[in-house]
């Protein structure tokens, strides 16, 4: 697994970045999101979904903390720009602070 501030797909070529998924279309984009989330460290991600809707990438389903939420959201927006991601993930089981 990757730490938080490492994505997986620029390691294999350090000096891409992620134009190559907008290059490619809104499939490819979707297709390096779910690469990303599942070389997550740390991250349960079984119980969410990344799917397609027009131009915009829409992550939905359920995750156990709020920082597992962020780190979702952060790996969308880098691949696909901040206003181009949509949430639907409930936190589920985290505690009160």
């Amino acid at each position: 697994m990757f730490e938080d501030n490492k994505m997986f797909l620029s390691t294999l070529q350090p000096s891409a970045t992620f134009e190559f998924a907008r290059d490619h279309g809104i499939s490819m984009e979707k297709t390096a999101i779910e690469t990303e989330l599942s070389y997550l460290a740390n991250f349960d991600g079984r119980d969410l979904s990344v799917e397609v809707t027009g131009d915009y990438i829409v992550l939905e389903g359920v995750v156990h903390s709020s920082s597992d939420q962020a780190r979702a959201l952060r790996v969308a927006r880098e691949i696909v720009g901040y206003d181009r991601v949509l949430s639907r993930i409930i936190i589920v089981g985290e505690a009160a602070a």
